[in-house]
């Protein structure tokens, strides 16, 4: 008798705890979010970050990330509030397995768990039948599993996991787009993909030639020396990232092949010293060429709209610079005393070249008539042009720093 009512009670405990448990699935979207927001964005000094998007007619979330939140360790119950869930982020937390619930979200695309420390990739994920993109970057999953191939993936983000070498299951992926991988190099039939975006550190930078589909290549960190010599058949690359690539000896001629680039990326490459004179062929957005220590040259004539150069140590700017189309040009942390052949840089908007030991304004300052900005502060600068009055659409000039720093004197405002 008494097993009964012991029963009985422990029967009754279960219930009432499940009564108290949250129902998300029936939880007003704009009440789950706040929740959220309460949770994992205290105030607005906390490190971790929420954030999500709407539908176009406002009514439900199709988009949430969550960032830097160290004490999350699993995946939010909350999300079930969120009826067309397409995209979920959780990134630089400690998050350590993917929950089954995620199966439930029958518009899911892009399922992101970057940084944390996942170890699997869990079969029942084939069930995500919508899910188009799967980011394990950076977290302790050592396997690509075959099962994946029941997936219609265009994107898989591995590079920075424990996953080793150029996974086989890759190959059974038809339509895939883009891939983030960790390699010695890539397989000698990388050309039978259709890739379009490629992030890879690598060692060797053989057969990359051979993805001419390709529109961004970020191959930051890689440790390889050389690029090969038809780089330049990838016609249709737009955005080249080599940041990092300490190695890197030189750019191939060919890269003059490509008609455009909306960004080359070349900070922290501190073994180039010149830039191929194919260059000035090229239509380019901004180039990147911050902590280039060694480079002492750019070919003439290049049309480039932004030139950054930011702790580089120059003491002498890289010939060609002055004779580029640019319209920004950034260089800061330097030692280059003279800038003589500013005055050819005729289509130039803003210029910076704070923290250097410029001497002297040259007087061929006055000839760029699109100069808006000017900043030159902590330099040796001690007198001031009359040259600057040319400049009619002069609106701000920066010169704290320096000797001849006096706001009033340059009477441009």
């Amino acid at each position: 008798m008494g097993n009964k009512y012991i029963n009985l009670i422990s029967v009754v405990l279960i219930l009432l705890a499940f009564t108290n448990c949250t129902n998300y699935r029936t939880m007003n979207e704009e009440e789950v979010i706040k929740q959220l927001y309460k949770k994992y964005y205290p105030n607005e000094s906390s490190v971790s970050k929420v954030r999500y998007d709407m539908d176009d007619d406002e009514n439900h979330v199709i988009s949430v990330t969550i960032e830097n939140a160290s004490d999350l360790t699993e995946f939010p119950e909350e999300l079930l509030a969120f009826k067309k869930l397409e995209q979920i982020t959780i990134r630089d937390c400690n998050i350590e397995e993917i929950p089954e619930f995620i199966t439930e979200f029958d518009s899911l695309k892009i399922l992101t768990v970057y940084g944390n420390p996942v170890k699997e990739i869990p079969e029942f994920i084939v069930n995500c039948k919508n899910l188009k993109q799967l980011d394990v970057e950076n977290t302790e999953v050592s396997v690509l599993p075959d099962f994946l191939e029941e997936i219609d993936l265009i994107g898989i983000y591995i590079k920075g996991s424990q996953i080793t070498g150029f996974p086989k299951v890759l190959y059974k992926f038809k339509d895939l787009r883009i891939l983030t991988i960790s390699n010695d190099e890539l397989p000698s039939d990388i050309g039978s993909f259709k890739l379009k975006v490629l992030c890879a550190e690598l060692k060797s930078f053989k057969y990359i030639d051979q993805l001419e589909k390709l529109i961004e290549l970020d191959l930051s960190n890689s440790t390889a020396k050389y690029l090969p010599e038809n780089f330049g058949n990838l016609q249709k690359l737009e955005d080249l990232n080599l940041a990092n690539c300490k190695n890197l000896v030189k750019l191939p001629h060919s890269i003059g092949n490509i008609n455009r680039f909306w960004g080359i990326t070349l900070s922290g490459c501190s073994r180039l010293t010149a830039l191929p004179s194919s260059m000035n062929k090229i239509h380019i957005g901004a180039l990147d060429l911050n902590r280039c220590y060694n480079l002492k040259s750019v070919p003439k004539g290049m049309m480039v709209g932004a030139i950054t150069a930011r702790e580089t140590k120059w003491k002498a700017m890289p010939s060609g610079i002055f004779y580029s189309t640019c319209h920004n040009l950034d260089v800061t942390d330097h030692q280059i005393t003279d800038i003589t052949g500013i005055g050819n840089m005729y289509n130039l908007n803003i210029l910076n070249l704070s923290r250097g030991n410029i001497q002297k304004i040259p007087d061929g300052i006055g000839r760029l008539k699109e100069l808006s900005i000017l900043i030159m502060e902590h330099n040796d600068i001690k007198v001031i042009p009359r040259a600057l009055d040319n400049c009619l659409k002069l609106k701000g000039v920066r010169l704290y720093g320096n000797p001849v720093y006096d706001m009033e004197a340059l009477e441009v405002f």
